[in-house]
């Protein structure tokens, strides 16, 4: 099974396209994104072409992302859940719910760590979360989950500059912001020996498709009425 794991697309219509393009190219069985898209309009309609590919997607918003919404079979956005497909379970957990350490391990005691994919916004402490403003901008409670649960990926963006992979016990961590520092490397794991190909999403031989472009198009033209 194959999963793409991407974060911080921050109103990249090129990403998007890239995107959705990797997931038909590389034979994509699940998109994961750990939020921070910045337009919920190119959202939409993102997760709508997500949508008509079926492509089992699993969307945790970022701390820029207000009210990213879309409900559909395939297209899962959630703050805070567990979500079953499969032989996986993939833990969301977005940065405007509280994180409860007790809560979380008790929610995930029965599942298989090497079966649980953690997605989460913000990085572990210490764990590719390394900032220029700061030697270590993650969270404590999400390395202590992970000393404690051992889950067999952690997925998760934010800190651009430190976008990478890195063994921490037997789990895969993996920062996939896109935008800036992130360079556009986006992460294909082949589960279930987690075997990694980096792919580069920045690069143009992908063209936007046409109803994301078209869409953006007319959001740019309005969006130019209103200033005038």
């Amino acid at each position: 099974m194959k999963l793409l794991c991407t974060s911080d697309i921050h109103r990249s219509a090129a990403l998007c396209g890239n995107i959705l393009k990797t997931i038909e190219t590389e034979n994509i069985d699940i998109f994961i994104n750990a939020g921070d898209f910045l337009d919920n309009h190119l959202a939409y309609h993102f997760f709508k072409e997500l949508d008509a590919k079926k492509t089992r997607s699993f969307i945790t918003p970022g701390n820029w992302d207000r009210d990213l919404n879309y409900k559909s079979e395939h297209v899962t956005i959630n703050n805070h859940g567990i979500f079953a497909h499969k032989d996986y379970h993939f833990l969301c957990i977005g940065p405007g719910t509280p994180f409860s350490l007790e809560e979380a391990l008790d929610a995930v005691k029965d599942i298989d760590s090497e079966k649980l994919v953690m997605i989460t916004h913000y990085p572990p402490y210490g764990i590719l979360d390394r900032a220029w403003s700061a030697p270590h901008a993650g969270s404590m409670e999400y390395r202590r989950f992970i000393s404690a649960k051992n889950p067999g990926i952690h997925i998760f963006g934010h800190i651009h500059e430190s976008n990478g992979t890195e063994k921490i016990a037997s789990t895969l961590a993996i920062n996939c912001a896109l935008a800036g520092h992130g360079m556009g490397r986006g992460y294909i794991v082949d589960l279930p020996q987690k075997d990694i190909k980096v792919v580069n999403l920045n690069e143009t031989r992908h063209n936007t498709p046409f109803r994301l472009q078209s869409t953006i198009s007319r959001i740019i033209r309005a969006r130019k009425q209103d200033l005038s």
